[in-house]
């Protein structure tokens, strides 16, 4: 056996650093050596980690008092904190960014050491972060499709039942296969969490599991959200119009001006924010670990600068998922400021609400007399849009062509 130097501000003994190294016959070594750079490197994810930690911890904060407000404010019971099905779909995936951020926060640990190495708390780290992080991607998956459907087509906006059977499953999905595969792979030299290399994950011998458990997820999301962005992004700028009752008909055109007098033009851009972000958030972190898959069958790591600085970002998608939730969909999760409520001030609101309705810069005179007897719709609310409306920014195909008037040559069907 050959002599090992360990390098100058390595903590690992000579037998540590030597079982560290990556050969033919030490393919997926189980400690790593931290030198003082990677060490710095991890440091930057810890740091990146708590500032999610903590925003997603504030969150539930505002949340909790909220609560408590509208107990205090409206006894009365006429709301609720899960009240439509994007409430429910959005705790869930703060719930996943704590889980996803909270076991980086733990690789101080590792810094305070020098070293990471197998055992039971490397078990920990990874199987957390496995459920945090595919919780992340199939909730930001789900999310994607369910506002693409409500916006284009108005359908399943108040059922909250779907909503609960889709959490339920995305919960039991991640708990159980994490759960199984650590049941079952807990011996030495065949453990499922490993050090890969600077945190605690997925071994590399379980390619099929990494792929299954949580990079399928990912790509998915990372990919539906690119397909949302499109079309969304197209019918926010009024070059997209959309048969709310056949789903597959669609029509393109120059855009269409219609005033923007109750925001919901402005509400729906900022719902493209979220799968932009989520694209830069786990674009490049997907890039280094496809790349990784080829450098791993060779015995090499991947660059240590590209993966810390994907990893510094991927480890900011709490804090950026709960930046996002406050500046665009405030009215989610009791999350805005709660009002007193009495008799009084209820008939005075029925009433005014009754004698003013939005209709995006049209009279209800005119409308009327270009669609005939449709019913005017309420506000559009984003993640709570009206199903049997017939006026609004999809502008369906064949009752709303006299709304408005597109030049001839410009529109194609589909």
């Amino acid at each position: 056996m050959s002599i090992v130097t360990v390098p100058p501000g390595v903590v690992c003994t000579a037998e540590e650093y030597a079982l560290s190294l990556k050969s033919a016959e030490n393919p997926y070594p189980p400690i790593t050596c931290l030198t003082r750079g990677q060490s710095f490197g991890v440091v930057l994810i810890v740091e990146a980690a708590s500032v999610s930690m903590l925003a997603v911890v504030s969150i539930f904060a505002l949340i909790i008092r909220n609560y408590r407000r509208h107990l205090v404010n409206d006894p009365t019971g006429n709301w609720r904190l899960l009240k439509q099905p994007m409430d429910i779909l959005m705790l869930s995936l703060l719930c996943s960014d704590l889980l996803q951020a909270a076991p980086l926060v733990l690789a101080i640990k590792w810094i305070h050491e020098g070293k990471l190495y197998t055992g039971n708390f490397c078990t920990s780290q990874g199987a957390i972060s496995q459920i945090g992080e595919t919780g992340v991607a199939i909730a930001t998956f789900v999310i994607a499709v369910h506002t693409f459907v409500a916006v284009m087509w108005r359908k399943g906006t108040h059922s909250r039942l779907w909503a609960f059977i889709v959490v339920g499953c995305i919960w039991a999905f991640v708990i159980i296969f994490v759960g199984i595969n650590v049941g079952i792979h807990k011996r030495n030299g065949d453990l499922y969490d490993t050090p890969t290399p600077f945190w605690c994950w997925i071994g590399g011998k379980f390619l099929d599991d990494r792929i299954a458990g949580e990079y399928l997820w990912l790509w998915l999301a990372l990919v539906t959200s690119a397909l949302v962005y499109i079309p969304l992004s197209l019918w926010s700028r009024g070059n997209l119009s959309v048969d709310p009752k056949i789903w597959w008909k669609f029509r393109l055109h120059r855009k269409v001006r219609v005033e923007d007098s109750d925001g919901s033009q402005r509400r729906a851009m900022a719902m493209l924010a979220y799968p932009l972000v989520y694209a830069i958030i786990v674009g490049p972190t997907s890039v280094i670990r496809w790349i990784n898959f080829g450098l791993e069958t060779r015995g090499k790591d991947t660059p240590t600068s590209l993966s810390f600085l994907a990893s510094v970002l991927f480890s900011l998608s709490g804090a950026l998922n709960v930046t996002l939730l406050l500046t665009t969909r405030p009215e989610l999760l009791l999350l805005h400021k709660p009002q007193k409520t009495n008799r009084a001030t209820d008939a005075s609101a029925s009433s005014g609400a009754s004698h003013s309705r939005p209709t995006l810069g049209l009279t209800q005179r005119s409308l009327r007399s270009m669609i005939g007897k449709s019913k005017m719709p309420d506000r559009m609310k984003l993640g709570q849009l009206e199903e049997d409306s017939t006026v609004g920014w999809d502008v369906p195909l064949g009752t709303r062509s006299s709304v408005v008037s597109l030049p001839d040559s410009s529109v194609i069907d589909a």
